[in-house]
């Protein structure tokens, strides 16, 4: 589902209940690299309540942010459709470390700079697989269609199932969290499941 105003399509990033504040900056650093991702505060509300509101808002998809130890643990994409708000689980990350923009000095883009997230694996293997991942929950692309207002997210393999993922503002200059991440059993899911 795209946008009214053609600025591409929408993504939901909430958390889980309680998150810690850790998580919140996580989330806040992860909406500043998605475009067209807009944060939402979980409260009590159900998966069927945040699939309405993210249809409300324009967007086909829910990334909820997880929380292990108060660090972000796990990230989880849903889609639905809009003759039917219940969420199903298309994609899951395992979050083994994150190092927030702030930590790492790196601001996030300027807001609304923008239009376009471009997955770039630099290695083979489990990288390309998060790639694809990243298309399928974040509406990233491969290779950019515009030449300014986009987000490389650079992923490199560190091994068998686990990639760096980081952040640059036109393919230059860095940006935003830097996110090492594990491969879960199945990754991509099929809507069936």
């Amino acid at each position: 589902m795209a946008r009214e105003d053609g600025g591409g399509y929408r993504v939901l990033v909430t958390t889980s209940r309680r998150p810690s504040p850790r998580i919140r900056s996580f989330v806040k650093d992860l909406v500043a690299v998605v475009p067209g991702a807009f944060r939402f505060t979980r409260g009590h509300y159900s998966m069927e309540e945040l699939a309405r509101e993210a249809y409300l808002k324009g967007a086909d998809r829910i990334v909820v942010v997880g929380e292990r130890r108060g660090n972000p643990g796990i990230i989880r994409a849903y889609a639905f459709k809009p003759e039917d708000l219940r969420p199903h689980n298309i994609v899951t990350f395992i979050v083994k470390g994150v190092t927030l923009s702030r930590e790492a000095h790196t601001p996030p883009p300027p807001r609304g700079a923008v239009r376009e997230l471009v997955a770039n694996p630099l290695t083979g293997g489990v990288a390309e697989e998060f790639a694809d991942a990243m298309v399928t929950a974040f509406h990233a692309r491969l290779k950019p269609k515009v030449t300014k207002g986009f987000v490389e997210a650079r992923i490199k393999g560190l091994d068998p199932r686990t990639v760096l993922v980081e952040f640059y503002l036109d393919g230059e200059k860095r940006v935003g969290p830097r996110i090492k991440l594990g491969k879960p059993r199945k990754m991509l899911k099929s809507p069936s499941q």
